[in-house]
């Protein structure tokens, strides 16, 4: 019984040290160093974040290019709230 338990352990470690050498082996060879996708961030480019706009209507945020504005310049989230206000 220790023999097999021995054995087991052995192979553990083993598959352990192969697994551990393959990914040092990919660690060098990518531009970072590092296996993970960090994102954009990564490649420098960052994510440029948009404008929030708060409806006149129901004063609900959301981004200035889905906005619809009125005559006066307020922006609303549908077509409805501007009616609405409108009215």
């Amino acid at each position: 019984m220790k023999l097999i338990i021995l054995i087991v352990v052995v192979l553990a470690v083993i598959v352990w040290l192969q697994r551990l050498k393959k990914n040092l082996g990919r660690d060098r060879s990518t531009p970072g160093g590092s296996t993970f996708d960090h994102g954009p961030s990564a490649a420098g480019a960052s994510p440029q974040a948009e404008a929030m706009v708060a409806c006149a209507h129901c004063g609900m945020h959301f981004p200035a290019s889905e906005a619809l504005a009125d005559a006066s310049g307020a922006v609303f989230c549908s077509a409805e709230h501007r009616r609405l206000h409108a009215s």
